[in-house]
């Protein structure tokens, strides 16, 4: 059984992920395909993905993608996460996950207050007046003259494929969306063709290829399969992944992903990423030793897993950061470890750049210490580490 070093390991998925110089490409369906999907949770973070990934990158270039030519859609996905997926993908991820989104429309019953009568009725209502126009939910909710709270019908109505999200009223950062009807923006689409043992295998082997070497534990955490159908599906491919070990433990790649690094040369020169929160390249893992320290974990992610802004040397957590618009625009960095002024000055050109991505104006950097734990602060607080700082 093949054993690979680390820093080998972590220079390899960066380069599968597009961020290294030499990996970055012109394509956002290719990214997205690359990485099965872009967390899709908050609004401006996958802008801020392919910013990490594509030299020149503009936001229009997603938007056209999602709401124009429609080769990119919304859809809720592994661990009943929303995502960004590829048109053609799309079938393989809904079918995969679809037991997730059944669990979360029958629980719906047992924790509200609606009866299954009334959400037929409602959900009748929706798609009579979605017919012929896309909406946001408090105008669909006046159209149909109810007093109940429809955004979870409209989120489950999304989840049976029956609405899709489309483009949001007042751009990129309005966390509100308008709603139309499924069929009328995706016709094409055949979401019953796979099986779901099919999808599954399908998912498992794009996410080995897309973050391998991943761990049996990764595989299911990411998927949010049980342990069974995870194995079932490691079982179905397995002439087409190897095992190898990593720090006494073992993962799974692709077979051609193990000619790939033993010719692989890990380059002199420092690799730094400064990425958003949730990026795949930190969410990607269950088991996430290879690119982060015990002592800092608690600074980085939360309660709940969530990983905040981070700053990379080689694949590795440094550092990480935020942003602030008011009262003057600045983007704030924080480092864990002691580093070299020319990186230091590599990271904030970095700063200084996706900063005004976000703010769409001049920033200036300030740099801040005495980082308190996410595990120790209020929830939500990892979209924000330096708020206050």
């Amino acid at each position: 059984m093949d054993s690979f070093p680390k820093e080998s390991v972590n220079h390899h998925i960066l380069e599968k992920h597009h961020l290294t110089n030499d990996s970055n490409v012109d394509d956002i369906l290719k990214i997205t395909k690359d990485l099965c999907g872009l967390q899709a949770t908050g609004t401006f973070e996958p802008y801020v993905y392919l910013f990490s990934r594509k030299k020149g990158f503009r936001k229009e270039e997603l938007d056209k993608e999602l709401y124009k030519t429609k080769t990119l859609l919304k859809v809720r996905g592994m661990r009943n996460t929303m995502f960004i997926v590829t048109k053609d993908d799309a079938p393989i991820l809904h079918e995969a996950t679809n037991y997730l989104k059944e669990n979360r429309f029958e629980g719906f019953f047992n924790y509200s207050d609606f009866t299954r009568k009334e959400y037929d009725e409602l959900e009748s209502k929706i798609l009579q007046v979605l017919k012929k126009e896309s909406l946001i939910a408090t105008d669909i909710k006046k159209r149909i003259g109810s007093d109940r709270n429809i955004s979870i019908i409209i989120s489950l109505m999304c989840d049976k494929l029956l609405l899709v999200r489309d483009k949001p009223p007042k751009g990129w950062k309005d966390r509100r969306n308008t709603y139309t009807l499924m069929k009328n923006s995706f016709p094409e689409l055949n979401f019953e063709y796979l099986e779901e043992i099919e999808a599954i295998q399908s998912l498992v082997l794009g996410y080995i290829k897309a973050y391998g070497p991943v761990t049996e534990q990764d595989i299911t955490w990411w998927v949010g399969l049980t342990r069974t159908k995870a194995r079932r599906a490691i079982e179905s491919i397995q002439s087409q992944i190897e095992r190898i070990t990593l720090s006494d433990e073992i993962y799974y790649i692709v077979k051609s992903d193990i000619k790939s690094l033993k010719n692989l040369s890990v380059p002199k020169d420092p690799v730094i990423n400064l990425l958003a929160n949730l990026d795949p390249y930190l969410m990607g893992y269950k088991n996430r030793r290879r690119f982060i320290n015990d002592d800092i974990y608690d600074f980085v992610f939360d309660r709940s897993g969530n990983a905040t802004t981070t700053i990379l040397l080689n694949g590795v957590v440094i550092g990480i950061w935020d942003f602030q618009a008011n009262p003057a625009p600045i983007v704030k960095i924080l480092l864990f470890q002691e580093i070299t002024k020319e990186i230091l000055k590599v990271i904030k050109k970095q700063a200084k750049l996706i900063g005004e991505f976000i703010l769409e104006q001049d920033i200036k950097i300030q740099e801040c210490k005495n980082p308190i734990p996410l595990t120790k602060r209020s929830a939500g607080t990892f979209m924000r580490p330096l708020k206050n700082f």
